[in-house]
């Protein structure tokens, strides 16, 4: 039977949940959407919904809606290279939400006929809300601070138990080549010739002529605080339990987008206060922007806007002026003093709203005047001059302008590489809200289903699986010096990049490349739990390095000699950055490491085996290259409770055996479902088993996660438990449990973790601990 599909789309003239327009169909248009998220033929990419491109009618009701597309004549209030929020309803029962995109209108005999459109599900849609953007066009006045000697020592000697900071300064250096006493970063065997080894005091942090200066170091942001910053501008929400782990709080990402830290303040808007003349209204005090005023002529009209600094709290004081076009930066003026008039122009062009910005190396209050000048050439000899003014005025800090110091990189590819590095997938089951899980998150949230029934098993085809003989996890290269040593030493025999790594299998097929939009900066530990980190390269001169991802480490205590710090105490203990960090995990705190391969540890100095790789890549990898592994492709029709209700991490029963969804291909109108599935050879809520000592007390975290469905997980403890800690006993959402058991004689702790379903069932799992040893 013939299923009724609905497709609602959200315009420019209907723009809240209750006002999505019901675009007309024809009768007999087939509409199919492809679904995947993980696919074998491209591991490291997240997909998402899409449907073929369908026609819909020229309806009156589809062009009001679209506002009559196939004619430019029409000034409409839509734009339609944007694609609109939009979801699907099949038999009026939800199916999918997404966008729709207006590909072109389908003439017949010089008629309007049809509107082509794309539904694209909400994962694509995340990367519509970000354009182009970059990260240093990130509103960072959540993270203001003042840029002093006081408060960045602070930022590099506080623990976080103490002031968990989302902005610290990393010991990285880009002007010297720090030594230690008689440590120096490279070793005396081997050392390259590009490299000068001598002991130098001035380059010595534990004496003091080679004490830190503040203005040495460069910011690290929290990359959980820079995707707050990214649901704030965008108006959307980022959900997932891994969000709120230290796996994912503890990573930062390094501002510095120069060779060396040349400080102004933090960009403050220059403020319109007032406007006056025949053209004053060009000056918008409201949202403190100037766009032109057209004029309708055929004439040559010149249009400029002429400004003076008029006012400075302090005289001579350097200023920095930056214009915006559009909301993209286009140049900047300077001054140090007040000027006469007319001291900048700048031509303005047709549709664009320009905007400014102050900057100083100082805290100061500037007054600026504008004046707008319109000249139209209405013969040769001669011409009419409109005119319009205006007043504005900023007052600047001395805060850092991390804006001004962010790595040049667009924040779609900012996020893109976050779940690159961390195996992420993202989903969305509600409008303008995406979750981010790990890959073994997802699939292991997925129900079992079996639909044997709804299955054409007289048709179904098995392949071989058509994997890659080889997987590359793979950093940007680095200049740095000491990534330039590891990668030319003869204890690198296959000349791989610190932190990279190549997995080989007994496969025919191509090789593969998930890379990193990350460098992976190698630290120098000195031997006394002094770890630093150098934007040098093989010249010892300042670089600037691809953007930086570093783990915040527990503060650590030097075990001999102390830094010396201009106009501030001696430090004996640092908050250390690089690869790795204390995290606590299933067995206790365990070190983890950005890098993506085994390699020793900058910072703990011996081999380091908890990788990105094994954390998050080798499981799924494991499964997928097992040697029973086939790939099946059926044909299936599913009833609509089914199909609207399925999830791409479900797990599909089919007689005796149990597939994961490759991809699936559903036909809206008739409930015909192509699958194609790979084998899942993984277990279905593992039993955990974990080890902890008798003599010294731990601390363990456990992620409990909801199978879809879930609303209730509740935690009891087996009798011998009485003095074992629960940081929640009771689950009506997705967290982390804390499980601490103090000392005592060997025994074996049962959690039982009882899952509630929406539909009143219930299952159970257990998290066993033995206390032995």
């Amino acid at each position: 039977m013939k299923r009724q599909v609905a497709i609602f789309i959200e315009t420019a003239l209907a723009q809240t949940e209750l006002e999505f327009s019901r675009l007309e169909l024809f009768n007999d248009e087939k509409i199919t959407v492809s679904s995947t998220i993980q696919n074998i033929s491209d591991i490291s990419k997240i997909f998402t919904d899409f449907s073929q491109g369908f026609t819909i009618p020229c309806s009156t009701i589809n062009n009001a809606i679209f506002q009559h597309f196939y004619q430019n004549d029409v000034d409409a209030t839509i734009d339609y290279q944007n694609r609109y929020n939009a979801y699907i309803e099949i038999d009026t029962v939800l199916f999918r939400r997404g966008k729709i995109q207006l590909e072109k209108t389908n003439l017949k005999n010089g008629q309007a006929d049809s509107y082509s459109v794309t539904f694209y599900g909400a994962g694509v849609s995340l990367k519509d809300y970000f354009a182009e953007d970059k990260l240093s066009q990130l509103n960072y006045s959540t993270l203001d601070h003042n840029y002093t000697n006081t408060e960045v020592y602070n930022r590099v000697t506080i623990d976080s138990t103490v002031t968990d900071y989302n902005v610290r300064y990393p010991l990285i250096t880009s002007n010297r080549v720090w030594q230690f006493s008689g440590s120096v970063p490279l070793p005396d065997n081997n050392v390259p010739s590009w490299y000068d080894n001598t002991p130098n005091n001035a380059s010595n942090l534990a004496h003091a002529s080679g004490e830190i200066v503040y203005t040495e170091l460069f910011p690290a942001v929290r990359v959980a605080s820079i995707f707050d910053l990214i649901e704030t501008k965008y108006g959307i929400t980022f959900n997932g339990i891994f969000l709120s782990s230290e796996l994912f709080t503890k990573a930062f990402l390094l501002y510095k987008n120069k060779e060396s830290y040349h400080y102004t303040n933090n960009p403050v808007e220059l403020d319109f206060t007032s406007s006056s003349g025949t053209l004053a209204s060009a000056f918008n005090t409201t949202t403190n922007s100037f766009t032109r005023i057209e004029l309708d002529t055929t004439n040559t009209v010149i249009q400029i806007i002429l400004y003076t600094v008029v006012s400075l709290s302090a005289s001579p004081s350097s200023y920095f002026i930056d214009m915006y076009r559009n909301g993209v930066y286009s140049n900047t003026r300077s001054g140090t003093t007040t000027a006469s008039p007319f001291q900048f122009s700048e031509y303005v062009n047709a549709n664009e709203i320009i905007t400014f910005k102050i900057r100083s190396y100082t805290a100061i209050t500037i007054g600026i005047n504008f004046t707008y000048k319109r000249t139209e050439i209405t013969s040769p000899s001669s011409t009419s001059i409109v005119t319009g003014t205006a007043v504005s005025t900023a007052t600047t800090t001395s805060f850092t302008d991390l804006a001004g110091l962010a790595p040049d990189l667009k924040v779609a590819d900012f996020i893109t590489g976050i779940c690159k590095e961390f195996n992420l997938t993202v989903y969305s089951n509600t409008k303008n809200v995406f979750t981010f899980d790990p890959i073994q998150y997802w699939y292991s949230k997925g129900a079992v289903i079996d639909i044997t029934e709804f299955t054409d098993i007289t048709s179904i085809e098995i392949e071989r699986m058509k994997l890659y003989k080889s997987i590359e996890f793979k950093y940007q290269d680095s200049e740095c010096m000491l990534n330039k040593f590891f990668l030319e030493s003869p204890l690198n025999a296959d000349a791989h990049g610190y932190g990279n790594t190549k997995i080989g299998f007994n496969y025919d097929g191509g090789e593969y490349k998930i890379e990193s939009p990350f460098e992976n900066l190698l630290h120098n530990n000195f031997g006394n739990n002094l770890q630093v980190g150098y934007c040098l390269n093989k010249e010892l001169a300042p670089y600037i390095p691809k953007p930086c991802l570093l783990y915040m480490n527990k503060k650590a205590t030097l075990t001999s000699g102390h830094i010396h710090w201009d106009g501030q105490a001696n430090i004996t203990g640092y908050v250390p950055f690089g690869q790795d960090s204390e995290i606590l995990f299933e067995t206790g705190l365990i070190p983890l490491t950005l890098n993506f391969g085994e390699e020793i540890s900058s910072f703990y100095l011996v081999n380091n085996p908890n990788t990105i790789y094994a954390l998050y890549y080798r499981d799924y990898l494991v499964n997928l290259y097992n040697p029973k592994n086939r790939l099946v492709k059926l044909k299936t029709i599913l009833p609509v409770s089914l199909l609207t209700n399925l999830q791409l991490n479900d797990r599909l029963i089919i007689r005796d055996k149990r597939y994961l969804i490759n991809e699936m291909q559903s036909d809206l109108t008739t409930g015909d479902v192509n699958f194609t599935l790979i084998n899942d050879f993984a277990q279905v809520k593992p039993i955990i088993l974990v080890d902890t000592p008798t003599g010294t007390g731990n601390t363990m975290r456990f992620s409990i996660l909801f199978t879809n469905g879930a609303s209730v997980v509740d935690i009891t403890k087996s009798g011998n438990a009485s003095n074992v800690t629960l940081s929640n006993a009771k689950f009506s959402s997705e967290g982390y449990l804390d499980v601490t058991v103090p000392i005592n004689v060997a025994r074996t702790i049962t959690l039982t973790l009882t899952t509630g379903y929406t539909n009143g069932n219930t299952d159970t799992n257990y998290i066993i601990i033995d206390q032995v040893w």
